[in-house]
């Protein structure tokens, strides 16, 4: 009877241990944080406009993070959070290149950084490259034939 109870017991002690591990795996466990770029925006960049990251990774690149810019003692400056391979395909991941690019402006910075992790990045950007030019496509009909 004791060895039953015994058996019993430590039975029950077994699966309330695995429970956390049961829920950590069908949760699965939490992305890892961003990494925070920030620091000095480009002359010619004011405060209030948006800035978004882009991670490439020499074959195809992703947009994984938006900010803005900032007026602070200093001047403009800008804050923009890249999110892991982890939360999005392509994302931050080691040895990946991050761009940014200032919508208002219609403009990438020359200046780019390396993803290495989660946590603050202070990266000033310099310079711009040339302003990005829209395409606007109209949809096209033809006629193939007699209707």
């Amino acid at each position: 009877m004791k060895r039953a109870l015994l058996l019993g017991i430590a039975a029950a002690g077994a699966a309330v241990a695995s429970i956390p591990a049961l829920v950590a795996t069908a949760q699965g466990f939490p992305p890892p944080p961003p990494t925070t770029y920030y620091g000095k925006a480009p002359a010619g960049i004011g405060p209030g406009q948006t800035v978004i990251a882009i991670v490439s990774d020499g074959a195809s690149s992703q947009v994984c993070g938006d900010g803005a810019t900032l007026l602070d003692a200093s001047g403009t400056v800008y804050v923009v959070d890249v999110v892991a391979n982890a939360q999005i395909a392509g994302c931050g991941q080691s040895g990946r290149t991050v761009q940014f690019y200032f919508v208002a402006a219609k403009r990438l910075s020359t200046d780019t950084a390396t993803w290495s992790g989660p946590g603050p990045a202070q990266k000033d950007l310099v310079n711009l490259g040339p302003a990005l030019t829209t395409r606007n496509v109209a949809p096209q009909v033809a006629k193939d034939g007699t209707n």
